[in-house]
């Protein structure tokens, strides 16, 4: 027996080439792979969903979800999508609804699952034919938007306007408690200095601490018309009002400075009628021997003013 074994191993196995059986066996597997892939198969398959675009006047249960499809196709590619799980993202917006329900009809969105798959959507079967996904309505209102800009004039400009916001409301959406609860909203803090010149730009709104509403839009555009001014005076007749008819009441001065700012162009319009100043009988407290001298009427297109004494003296004659 041993000298048998003996002359197999000098006979067979010293002519057996085994680099090259091993090869050809190599070989042969490869080719077989290649022919069984090469052919097609009908496959399940598991798509994975991100559901993006979420309409901002709902809250949505589920931001993922999968549906399946028999795909007829070669076996590489049936082994790639069955190792490598595909995934695409479908828009929210624009849905159509049922009830409490966004339906996303796959039969009506090929082309796009086309796109994101790269497959030839033709060969697909889907196992379900529609995606529904629970919303929740959140409620939906316009808020006031308050300014939070500052204004800094350079010397001699200034302006007759208000700043101007659009729009002067937003649009926001949350959970009913969370909406009623707000009556304004701010702008952020904005600081301009030294103008001179019309204003137009964009400021952001203020959303901090408001994580739990979404807002349609998070920028206004303000606007300010912005004139050289100039100072003015007027002399203006002092007014005594609410003293006793049967009292002889005489006031030192008589008349009053008005000092005022206006728009070089509104300043040939200002007239010593458009200002008046009174002092009230009715303030005077007991011992009291002077008025404090009021100015209770002023043209629109003024923007400040003050007077050029704060006390008118008295005295009653007998």
């Amino acid at each position: 027996m041993k000298n048998l074994i003996h002359k197999l191993r000098n006979t067979v196995f010293k002519k057996t080439n085994f680099k090259a059986f091993f090869f050809f066996l190599f070989f042969s597997v490869i080719i077989w792979v290649l022919v069984q892939f090469s052919k097609n198969y009908k496959q399940a398959i598991a798509i994975k969903v991100d559901y993006i675009e979420v309409p901002k006047d709902k809250i949505v249960k589920k931001r993922e979800d999968e549906f399946s499809i028999r795909l007829n196709d070669n076996g590489f590619n049936i082994a790639w999508f069955s190792f490598i799980k595909p995934k695409i993202e479908i828009s929210l917006e624009e849905l159509s609804i049922n009830g409490n329900e966004l339906i996303y009809l796959l039969e009506d969105h090929k082309t796009q699952l086309q796109e994101q798959l790269d497959i030839d959507i033709n060969e697909v079967v889907f196992l379900e034919d529609t995606l529904t996904i629970p919303y929740v309505q959140k409620k939906v209102r316009k808020i006031p938007i308050k300014s939070n800009v500052e204004v800094s004039y350079a010397p001699g400009y200034s302006s007759n306007e208000l700043l101007i916001l659009e729009p002067d409301s937003v649009k926001v959406s949350g959970a009913s408690a969370v909406v009623d609860s707000l009556d304004f909203v701010e702008t952020e803090k904005l600081s301009l200095e030294n103008v001179q010149n019309d204003l137009k730009g964009k400021v952001a709104i203020d959303t901090t601490n408001q994580n739990e509403v979404t807002f349609y839009r998070t920028t206004v555009n303000y606007s300010q018309h912005v004139e050289k001014f100039t100072e003015g005076r007027v002399e203006v007749p002092i007014e005594i009002i609410n003293a006793p008819k049967s009292l002889n009441l005489s006031i030192f001065p008589k008349r009053i400075v008005v000092i005022y700012v206006v728009s070089l162009e509104n300043y040939k319009s200002i007239a010593r009628d458009n200002f008046r100043v009174i002092c009230d009988y009715k303030d005077l407290k007991e011992g009291q021997n002077f008025f404090i001298p009021k100015l209770v009427e002023k043209p629109k297109n003024v923007t400040s003013t003050r007077l050029n004494i704060n006390k008118v003296q008295f005295v009653i004659k007998k």
